[in-house]
């Protein structure tokens, strides 16, 4: 089977997605882009790959390239994936997918117009603990949900928001501050989790930075089935290594995952349910091996365009909330 063809756009976080892709079998690496020379320089020498300042010039320089990787900035993620499959080429974004639910909507209809596949990368989907959770709690096997909670704690110094031309925290290019670009993580699981909540009420404040959005939220959510659900996002924590938590419980039993991303948990369930749980584990490990399965097997990538979208309207929810300081309902999102 012929390798999957990428190139990766947005070397910030995009170097460590590079790296992926290189080490993923079934994935070529194509070319790296970025329009800090240095940066693409660099990336491109460490991966032993050509590099461009350009996704046209990568395009006209590499017409292989089956999938573009976007990791811009948010707010740059419809426009360059929009130019990506406008050339034809599938398309992966890093979270969230853009910053408002119409800069989405322009990339999933160019995405279906052009007959290419959109995938939408949150990291958190692939680890084996948060699997098992999403299962147990979808088929019943804590009971009924009474309560999820996501816990995001971190810390980001000013220098983080004032570098690469001060993108972060900023509405225009970030989308939001702590909940936008560190907390949608948990925003994610906690909607595959749980389902799309019928009503929110949020409060976010800035507490420590110098920025236009928010540097601590907290969220509570109503679900539809009557459970709650409860977030935290912070980045005036004090220490550089992210408190990353989520946790369910329900009618017959509860998990608490101490380390989302590491696995870390802790079980309160009836006999048999986590040896039970044990058995499931995740199809892929990144979003690359998602984007061969996807792009060489036509499955269903573990989160598209739609999926996406998602989590970006709940984003729109949160914040209108917090401007207008009480619980709002939460309208369903449309193409």
């Amino acid at each position: 089977m012929e390798p999957v063809k990428f190139a990766v756009v947005g070397l910030g976080m995009g170097h460590n997605r590079s790296r992926v892709i290189a080490g993923t079998e079934g994935a070529k690496l194509v070319t790296v882009v970025d329009i800090d020379e240095e940066r693409a320089r660099n990336v491109g020498t460490e991966l032993n790959v050509p590099w461009t300042l350009s996704l046209d010039e990568a395009l006209n320089k590499f017409p292989e390239i089956e999938c573009v990787v976007v990791m811009t900035p948010s707010g740059l993620h419809a426009e360059v994936g929009c130019q990506a499959a406008e050339a034809g080429k599938h398309v992966i974004t890093t979270k969230p997918m853009d910053v408002s639910v119409e800069a989405c909507n322009r990339l999933i209809k160019t995405c279906e117009r052009k007959g290419v596949h959109l995938m939408v990368d949150f990291q958190s989907r692939y680890v084996d603990n948060n699997v098992r959770l999403a299962h147990a709690v979808q088929h019943g096997w804590l009971g009924r949900p009474l309560l999820a909670e996501f816990r995001f704690k971190w810390w980001r110094s000013q220098a983080y928001y004032d570098e690469r031309g001060g993108w972060r925290g900023t509405w225009k290019l970030d989308g939001g501050g702590s909940v936008a670009n560190q907390g949608v993580h948990g925003l994610d699981l906690l909607l595959w989790v749980m389902g799309t909540p019928s009503a929110v009420y949020a409060e976010s404040v800035v507490m420590s930075h110098k920025i236009e959005t928010e540097d601590l939220s907290l969220v509570i959510f109503d679900f539809p089935n009557g459970a709650k659900g409860a977030m935290t996002t912070t980045t005036t924590f004090p220490e550089a290594s992210p408190y990353y938590s989520f946790e369910v419980h329900g009618t017959e039993g509860g998990v608490l995952l101490d380390d989302a991303l590491g696995g870390v948990g802790r079980y309160f369930l009836k006999e048999g349910v986590q040896e039970r749980m044990q058995e499931i584990t995740s199809p892929v490990r990144n979003v690359a091996e998602d984007a061969i399965r996807v792009i060489r097997h036509g499955t269903r990538p573990v989160i598209d365009g739609r999926e996406g979208r998602r989590t970006v309207h709940m984003l729109e929810m949160i914040y209108k909330s917090a401007r207008e300081g009480r619980k709002i309902s939460v309208t369903p999102v449309t193409d």
